[in-house]
């Protein structure tokens, strides 16, 4: 009982401190003045992925790899599926046109190179396909500068650079807690490591890019939104994967139907971008892409 209550008041403060770190990051980013696209791609996608990044590397280092794989995987997952269906059931989910041309066919790419360069290399994953990776990475930030025009974010936080530090170094002390009380309640329940992270904590970690969205959404800036999570999801897979990589070769075998079925979840995310009336994800393919989310669940139960 002591380990979840601590496990639980850790993952909440893990959510504050990534909170913190993105209202620290946009107010840094006022300053330098890029787009809204930009910002939610680089720095609130940074932000909002640093629970992910911290668990994902503990659990490398500490011999629980199906832990870290499972988390990134499955926040990619969530965020390209059950996060964009919620929103467009609760907002009215409007796309603009670059997003439709570049922003996530680009994305779309890299998610399927990723996956051609793992099936090449029978999904092992060694520190050299990670540096690939994070030369992807920065290749799809490239892009984004180019790509989107700059307009400015609003927000009245003040930027501090102490609270900036003191947040990053809170999410990898209260990311260690976390896994590590994580670990012991699920030894004791049996529970697989493989469900802690795609469920337990990809949908829990998913939460600070929901709140994100939500926010940037009721004021009216939907491509902050777009590139939080179009960010949040190479982050995952390109970054979170790559460090990962550099403390031990991941063997993704055994992860193979997973990594396709993520290509596939974002095909069907193009698809509804492009069929879309007016750029607007409609309610019903809100529920599309949260059905496309149900059909991972059964495929990981059966």
């Amino acid at each position: 009982m002591l380990n979840i209550l601590i496990a639980l008041i850790s993952f909440v403060v893990l959510l504050k401190s990534a909170d913190i770190f993105v209202d620290q990051s946009v107010a840094l980013a006022k300053k330098i003045k890029i787009s809204s696209f930009l910002i939610g791609f680089t720095l609130i996608a940074l932000g909002t992925s640093l629970p992910d990044l911290v668990i994902s590397t503990y659990s490398t280092i500490s011999g629980h790899p199906e832990i870290a794989i499972s988390t990134f995987l499955g926040s990619a997952l969530v965020n390209i599926s059950l996060l964009l269906g919620i929103l467009a059931l609760f907002t009215k989910y409007k796309l603009v046109d670059i997003d439709i041309q570049k922003n996530i066919p680009i994305t779309l790419i890299l998610i399927g190179l990723f996956a051609g360069v793992l099936t090449i290399f029978n999904f092992q994953m060694t520190w050299i396909i990670g540096i690939c990776c994070v030369i992807l990475l920065l290749l799809s930030i490239y892009f984004a500068t180019k790509n989107n025009h700059t307009i400015i974010v609003k927000g009245s936080v003040k930027f501090n650079a102490l609270f900036l530090l003191f947040s990053f170094a809170l999410l990898i002390l209260t990311g260690k807690l976390c896994v590590d009380n994580i670990l012991v309640v699920a030894s004791s329940y049996n529970i697989a490591e493989t469900t802690i992270g795609y469920f337990i904590l990809a949908i829990g970690i998913s939460i600070p890019e929901l709140v994100t969205s939500l926010t940037v959404i009721r004021k009216g800036n939907l491509q902050l939104s777009m590139g939080n999570i179009l960010g949040a999801t190479l982050i995952n897979i390109l970054l979170i994967s790559s460090i990962s990589s550099f403390v031990r070769t991941l063997d993704l075998r055994d992860f193979a139907i997973e990594i396709i079925f993520l290509v596939f979840a974002i095909v069907i995310f193009y698809v509804f971008a492009l069929l879309g009336r007016k750029r607007l994800i409609s309610k019903w393919e809100g529920v599309g892409l949260i059905l496309v989310y149900i059909i991972f669940i059964l495929l990981q139960t059966f």
